[in-house]
């Protein structure tokens, strides 16, 4: 008897099976994402403050401007960026106009000790120099400090200080850019170790703000081999993020020449786009977009004397390919991040994320979707996690190898096709792909690419 139910159930759920696994997924299948974008700067504005100039920067796919300080000589009130200065108030005018949101900056602290006094940096100078209410709409934050060392840090989180910003500011974000961990190992900074740094950041800033905020600076394509901390780096930056509930800004290398390699491809920009993504960026900025005063860089997204260089137009091709997968990707948040090694060639840039301390190989564990995945080039894998939409993962080839595509084969469960964002040919639209019935599914990165992935059931 027993038997013959099981049959009839069998029977009956089989079909149903075929059915669900045969399902024709179409865009209507698709989550419906609230639109968003990433924010997108060039550090080193124009050195010219035109619209012209201006204009030039927006065209490259930047919307947003930090207000960052050349070495112009001698430094005067004239060509300094900080809070009073002529030269924010002009700044402010121009950005307003053409619709580009800004980080104004706080203030060159030797500069402005000699040439307005201790003041500026005592009590409540927010609130002292509150000159900007009408910009107040296109103000997102305000630039603290960058690559503080242990006795600046404990400046910034003076309590006074904080709850001035919070008055004055109460919507913007209070920047204060991270030492990348390869300054760090020699003690430079004055902590004991790169977490003890993050740590003390976590616990005297960043838990003071509803909404905090880190950033942190990794140049991969240098002179001396620091590309493989790149990895190590964001995931302590990424899981630091996630523990306070940061917004998280990755500064990409877009400068060539002196400490850096003599040159840069489309493909190197995009691998750092997408790599950053894939650790959880809101944010994205390079440095540089013009060539500081002082230094001899090859080139930036500008030439030193003023015009596009040869990667003006890879930077704009990106930025407007990241923010095709912006309103998907930022729908959810960074859970975790995995190494794999590919199998054909292995350049040994994911072993601090594909390996625990034991030598153990890390996996994805609890996974909604996800069950395996193995590329033929190293790969970066990531989940990303929402209480709307579940479960996404994204997958960046993270090979140096150039010249070698990155064939990734994934199995997923619970789910009959995947949707696909991103990769340099990517539309609006995402590629829909049905899984085979063993829930596998193989795609191409080239060199750089990433692909954000949406499981549909």
């Amino acid at each position: 008897m027993f038997k013959r139910i099981l049959a009839i159930i069998l029977t009956v759920a089989m079909p149903l099976c075929f059915t669900a696994c045969d399902k024709k997924y179409t865009e209507k299948d698709l989550p419906q994402y609230e639109s968003q974008e990433f924010e997108i700067c060039g550090l080193w504005a124009p050195h010219e403050i035109t619209e012209e100039a201006f204009r030039l920067y927006k065209d490259t796919g930047f919307n947003i401007v930090s207000f960052t300080n050349h070495d112009e000589q001698p430094r005067t009130a004239e060509n300094q960026y900080f809070i009073g200065s002529k030269r924010t108030k002009e700044v402010l005018d121009i950005c307003k106009k053409l619709d580009l949101d800004v980080y104004i900056a706080y203030g060159d602290s030797w500069f402005n000790r000699a040439n307005m006094g201790d003041e500026y940096f005592e009590g409540t100078p927010f609130s002292d120099y509150d000159l900007y209410g009408e910009y107040k709409d296109i103000i997102k934050g305000v630039h603290m400090k960058d690559e503080p060392r242990k006795e600046d840090m404990a400046y910034y989180a003076t309590d006074t200080l904080i709850n001035d910003f919070k008055k004055v500011y109460p919507n913007a974000k209070y920047i204060v850019n991270l030492l990348p961990y390869a300054i760090t190992t020699n003690g430079f900074a004055g902590f004991d170790s790169y977490n003890a740094m993050l740590e003390t950041f976590g616990e005297t800033i960043m838990s003071k703000f509803e909404t905090p905020y880190i950033s942190v600076d990794v140049y991969p394509y240098s002179n001396k081999p620091v590309d493989d901390f790149i990895v190590y780096n964001y995931n302590e930056i990424a899981k630091c993020a996630k523990k306070y509930g940061a917004e998280t800004t990755m500064i990409l290398q877009s400068s060539a020449g002196c400490e850096f390699l003599p040159d840069l491809s489309e493909g190197d920009i995009r691998q750092q786009a997408y790599l950053a993504i894939a650790f959880g960026a809101d944010n994205l900025q390079y440095y540089c977009y013009a060539v500081p005063r002082g230094i001899e860089y090859n080139y930036c997204i500008l030439n030193p004397d003023g015009t596009p260089s040869k990667i003006y137009n890879c930077v704009k091709e990106v930025n407007g390919e990241v923010q095709k997968i912006a309103s998907a990707v930022l729908a959810y948040d960074w859970e975790e991040s995995i190494g794999i090694s590919g199998s054909e060639d292995q350049t040994f840039r994911v072993y601090a994320i594909e390996y625990d301390e034991n030598l153990e190989i890390i996996t994805l564990e609890n996974t909604e979707h996800y069950v395996s995945a193995k590329g033929t080039q190293d790969l970066v894998l990531s989940r990303f996690v929402s209480e709307e939409y579940g479960e996404a993962y994204m997958f960046v080839n993270f090979s140096e190898l150039t010249d070698k595509t990155n064939t990734v084969s994934a199995t997923f469960k619970d789910c009959g096709a995947v949707a696909i964002y991103g990769r340099e040919d990517c539309s609006d639209t995402p590629e829909i792909i049905n899984l085979d019935e063993n829930g596998n599914i193989t795609f191409e990165l080239a060199y750089g690419e990433g692909a954000f992935i949406v499981p549909l059931k």
